[in-house]
């Protein structure tokens, strides 16, 4: 006879898109772990560090890390004063469809740092100052979540 199966195991998952307020915005030594799994057939997904900078509350995305299944590229960038930066697009591609991942982001002084499933995969120079206004974290597309938490180490 098999036993039953244990409701416990179950991870529900949190709706998309999320957001994440960071009340005293974002330090060194902040890191995001995000557990998550892309979608089978999804395109992309995105995760984005957010601070609200004039008077027109246009969003600032100091961080915008963006997995593309289509182009099998991360694509970071930061959309400062109403523009988009240069992309940066080098590195692996460590997400598959359909595959539970564990995202890290750690806040250094001079760049994010990102792991996936405990491998270092890339970093993001911060390319702006002002990270006490970075007061949201937004993930967005094709991924169901599971957790998203912030922590200092």
């Amino acid at each position: 006879m098999e036993p039953e199966a244990d409701d416990s195991s179950v991870q529900r998952s949190i709706p998309v898109p999320y957001e994440l307020p960071l009340q005293a915005g974002i330090i060194p030594r902040l890191v995001i772990t995000i557990v998550g799994e892309p979608i089978p057939g999804g395109d992309r997904f995105h995760v984005d560090f957010l601070k609200e900078e004039d008077e027109e509350d246009d969003e600032v995305v100091v961080f915008h890390f963006n997995p593309r299944f289509y182009e099998q590229q991360i694509v970071r960038n930061s959309n400062l004063d109403g523009s988009w930066g240069p992309e940066e697009r080098d590195g692996v591609f460590p997400f598959v469809q359909g595959q539970r991942f564990e995202l890290k982001i750690l806040v250094e002084e001079d760049s994010f740092k990102v792991a996936v499933d405990g491998n270092h995969i890339l970093e993001y120079e911060h390319r702006t100052g002002g990270f006490e206004d970075v007061t949201l974290l937004r993930v967005v597309g094709d991924v169901t979540l599971y957790s998203v938490a912030p922590n200092m180490i």
